[in-house]
């Protein structure tokens, strides 16, 4: 019980760092010694681990079969994935109520933070190549980053549609963003132009009856892409799961998402369409974990250097993504220079810097002992 315990609150430490963009929970596997069984753990998931675990299915549960199943459930060290992962999963949920929150009140200075984070966790993969070899593959870092500087653009927008809500006069912006579900913060909701005849209100103030306010709905297509994005992302050493949900333009909706899911359970409402975007999202990243964790492991063994590389220009390149200054126009949402009062933006990028070298620093002193 203790070592399962112990599992656990490593999962949560795993959670609760890549739930934060910039920092790879890979990282903390690597720092606490697990990364290597990690891994390993997802490649035995495979197509005789899943024969195995349905044959007591084909034959009426019988004795010999449940024996099969866990013997090969144990041989697959799937009892210590499930703990960890489990752990991952509270992480997700807390972090779920936390992080949005703080994305609605302060949404400057947390993608202030955010661009430190992962401006700083360029550092990671650059040392484990090392000087000569990150010399070496600069070709491969440089073309990576124009690349993904190129494609991302000024203009950051995902695959959405304009949906209408009327409200009951029992309900805030707030409160149909969440039961929507929206993919935007409901302070960007309120700045679109179809919403102009209620520009002048606040998220959290009780509109009238009747009136009609535009949000914006998610595509399921894009919430199950997303997951599967985001858990390959997870699953390389330096390039967090939810870095890459930001670059896609649907972290905050994952998590805003989960937390209103969460929270119509634990009052008995269940909110159908957050499920479907949830599930899709969870959906994607199994079968990233299925397919993408057998990649990583063959490409980290045969061009670990070049595929280091590739993550550090791909990281610079999404810099262009993570631009903590923005403006919302009739074109959509572009990058913005800093004004004279974003210094609590930029005091957020040195926070995030900070953190970063802190973790770099407990790692060294991981490997010096």
């Amino acid at each position: 019980m203790k070592s399962k315990i112990q599992w656990l609150l490593k999962g949560m430490a795993m959670g609760c760092v890549d739930i934060v963009p910039g920092v790879s929970g890979s990282t903390v596997a690597v720092l606490l010694g697990f990364y290597g069984r990690f891994i390993g753990a997802l490649r035995n998931i495979d197509g005789a681990l899943i024969g195995a675990l349905l044959g007591p299915f084909r034959t009426r549960f019988s004795a010999e079969s449940r024996g099969r199943c866990a013997e090969a459930w144990r041989r697959a060290d799937m009892p210590w994935l499930c703990n960890l992962l489990l752990g991952l999963l509270l992480a997700f949920c807390i972090a779920s109520f936390v992080i949005p929150a703080l994305m609605e009140r302060f949404p400057e200075t947390m993608r202030g933070l955010f661009f430190g984070l992962v401006l700083g966790s360029i550092a990671t993969p650059v040392r484990d190549m090392g000087a000569r070899s990150a010399l070496r593959y600069a070709f491969v870092t440089v073309i990576f980053a124009l690349a993904f500087f190129v494609i991302l653009g000024l203009q950051v927008e995902p695959p959405t549609s304009l949906v209408t809500a009327t409200a009951d006069g029992s309900q805030s912006l707030a409160d149909l963003c969440r039961h929507a579900p929206c993919f935007l913060p409901p302070g960007e909701v309120l700045s679109l132009p179809q919403n102009a005849s209620i520009h002048h209100l606040s998220p959290d103030v009780m509109l009238p009856a009747g009136t009609t306010v535009t949000l914006v709905a998610p595509n399921l297509i894009y919430c199950f892409a997303a997951g599967f994005c985001g858990i390959c992302a997870m699953l390389l050493p330096g390039i967090s799961g939810s870095f890459m949900l930001l670059v896609l333009g649907c972290y905050y909706f994952v998590l805003n998402t989960a937390k209103a899911l969460i929270h119509g359970l634990v009052h008995g409402e269940l909110l159908t369409s957050s499920l479907v975007c949830i599930g899709l999202f969870a959906v994607g990243g199994l079968l990233g974990i299925a397919l993408f964790s057998r990649v990583v492991a063959f490409l980290l063994r045969r061009f670990k250097n070049a595929t280091l590389a590739a993550i550090v220009g791909i990281l610079l390149g999404c810099l262009r993504a993570v631009w903590p200054f923005k403006m919302t126009t009739p074109e959509g949402t572009l990058n913005a220079w800093p004004t004279l009062d974003a210094y609590p933006a930029f005091m957020a990028m040195a926070a995030g810097l900070g953190i970063v070298a802190l973790a770099l620093w407990a790692q060294t002193r991981k490997k010096k002992n």
